[in-house]
């Protein structure tokens, strides 16, 4: 019988890869991961995956406005940045507010630590996995992690020495990374089909 050994990638070998062999994955413990589950080309466009876009594009819009006002930096979309308390691992976060300007070498950026992390929670996704994320992005030096859960229309934010969670109605703050921001929760979210929701 032939056994086939899977290949185990570095950080580094993973950055080094075409994009087309790792856009919209992370590398976990040496294996590629793909992101998403949901492929929008050949399933379709469901309602689930159009307001966890929504949901990005709102939170990315509330916080590169703060965070280009302060002139402290910008907000991107799913940079590949080392975690864990090793930084071996790589992930994706849907948002993350980096400061400074980004390096133009490849390596450079892999190894930036963004002051924040923001993670929208699709159904796809476990609690065990969305909790050991927001351990890997405290422990590379991550200030602030939010999670945030569309249906339930909440936002979970979590220190190193807390966790608070925000829910319709209240007004959520981004301490210590922007300070002065201030948004109603509900402004980070599309507003609900109807009042089942």
């Amino acid at each position: 019988m032939v056994s086939v050994t899977e290949k185990l990638y570095t950080i580094e070998e993973f950055w080094a890869l075409p994009e087309e062999m790792t856009a919209g994955c992370e590398l976990i413990d040496g294996r590629i991961v793909k992101k998403h589950i949901w492929d929008g080309a050949k399933l379709g466009m469901t309602r689930d995956m159009a307001i966890h876009m929504q949901v990005v594009r709102l939170t990315w819009r509330a916080l590169d406005a703060a965070v280009v006002e302060s002139g402290l930096g910008e907000a991107h979309a799913e940079p590949t940045i080392r975690v864990g308390s090793n930084r071996s691992r790589s992930r994706r976060p849907d948002i993350a507010v980096i400061f400074g300007q980004l390096p133009t070498a490849d390596d450079a950026l892999l190894n930036i630590v963004p002051e924040m992390a923001v993670e929208v929670v699709s159904a796809n996704n476990t609690a065990v996995d969305m909790f050991g994320k927001v351990e890997e992005y405290l422990a590379a030096g991550v200030k602030l992690v939010w999670q945030m859960y569309p249906k339930a229309r909440t936002v979970i934010a979590f220190w190193v020495d807390r966790t608070v969670v925000f829910r319709p109605g209240d007004t959520i703050t981004a301490e210590p990374v922007l300070t002065g921001f201030a948004c109603p929760v509900t402004d980070l979210f599309p507003p609900p089909v109807n009042s089942a929701e």
